[in-house]
């Protein structure tokens, strides 16, 4: 401990990322709510200087090679990993959970009702064959198939320690590639990528292909880095893997390590849920026909949260009841009063557990009437009030 008897944590995470600074968010909120812990951000030039990480009671860290992981076994001080590109003895592990994220790729995209889905991830990286794993795995409960795009290694994207300094937006170095792959894809796809700055690169090849996205093209990152996704055009949806609570759970890991009172190469690993499907323009598209039933269930997910009704979703689109009831029969196998009914559901169940909000907000967001209204309607779904569903 230092001298005011403070744990003192050093974290060596990239800020040029969301991801990265979110850990740090999630870690500092820790330190703010827990006596006695201080952490101290490095940077990659402090993990070659042993003097230097004397002084520190334990780390958080990116590791992202064997030279950063030996730094930090000699010191022999406990170690959280938060980036688990391999483990290493004695490293405790906290990360995404990519089972739940690639499961929520999938739900997300079969409730747009596509057909046609691809992957698109990086050569040789762990997190990229988990997502596809993930993903790819829960389309085929649903009887559907992944097609996947699979990098040549030597286009592999180097994540160094250059990357905690001054990572940019770049052109991807498997354009080419990704560009054929992409115009032989079936069209209307939707398309997972295993992060925000790999979407944003297959949607610049979309782009310059002439691929509409999100019409031809429906893109999903993950990371809900909102410069990256906010600043495409489209912007870009993404799944939020819920970073801050990464970080809270590393330091929340590590405290508990240094408190035993001997060290186990016994490896800890933490998964963290994800919070949700983030949705901006790339997949705020339904591959549906007439396009004007893909518009309606657009204004739907858009105005859930103002008490529509049918007759407004009847005025949009500019054509009669008769007309909007028989088509949404003909091409979605329900009405529109049903439609928005599923659709508010959804945003509750989502709301529950992604949230804090009372029943009484969520009720709101979602588009009930009412509270009572919607514990009555949640509890005909799902047999139980919401507030003991959510637990």
């Amino acid at each position: 401990m230092n001298k005011r008897g403070n744990r003192k944590i050093g974290v060596c995470v990239e800020l040029t990322r969301s991801f990265g600074r979110d850990i740090c968010v999630g870690i500092s909120e820790f330190a703010r709510l827990t006596d006695g812990v201080e952490p101290v951000f490095l940077t990659p030039s402090t993990l070659t200087q042993p003097s230097a990480l004397a002084s520190f009671d334990g780390f958080i860290a990116r590791v992202m090679n064997d030279g950063m992981a030996k730094a930090l076994m000699n010191t022999g001080k406990p170690i959280v990993d938060v980036f688990w590109s391999k483990p290493y003895d004695g490293f405790a592990i906290v990360k995404t959970n990519h089972q739940l994220v690639g499961r929520l790729a999938a739900e997300h995209f079969l409730s747009r009702r596509f057909e046609n889905f691809g992957f698109c991830g990086s050569a040789d990286d762990r997190s990229s064959d988990y997502c596809r794993s993930a993903f790819s795995q829960s389309l085929k409960k649903r009887g559907h198939s992944c097609l996947a795009y699979t990098p040549r290694t030597e286009t592999r994207y180097e994540f160094d320690a250059s990357v905690l300094i001054n990572e940019h937006l770049a052109t991807a170095p498997d354009a080419q590639d990704m560009a054929h792959w992409l115009k032989n894809l079936p069209k209307p796809v939707a398309i997972f990528c295993h992060n925000d700055l790999r979407a944003w690169q297959c949607l610049q090849v979309c782009r310059s292909c002439g691929i509409a996205v999100p019409h031809e093209v429906a893109l999903l990152g993950l990371d809900n880095d909102v410069i990256v996704c906010g600043f495409a055009q489209p912007m870009i949806s993404s799944i939020d893997p819920n970073t801050a609570a990464i970080g809270q759970e590393s330091a929340r890991v590590l405290v508990e390590m240094m408190t035993r009172a001997s060290r186990s190469n016994r490896c800890i690993v933490r998964h963290i849920p994800p919070k949700g499907v983030v949705v901006r323009a790339s997949t705020e598209t339904y591959p549906v026909n007439p396009p004007w039933v893909s518009d309606a269930l657009v204004f739907i997910r858009r105005h859930i949260s103002d008490k529509l009704t049918a007759a407004d979703v009847f005025t949009h689109v500019g054509y009669s009841h008769t007309v909007v009831d028989r088509a949404f029969r003909e091409t979605l196998g329900t009405t529109v009063q049903r439609e928005i009914g599923a659709i508010r559901l959804e945003t509750a169940r989502r709301l529950l557990k992604t949230t804090s909000l009372t029943i009484k907000e969520i009720a709101k967001n979602s588009g009930f009437a009412s509270t009572e209204y919607f514990t009555r309607t949640f509890m005909k779904a799902e047999g139980v009030p919401p507030s003991v569903w959510r637990t």
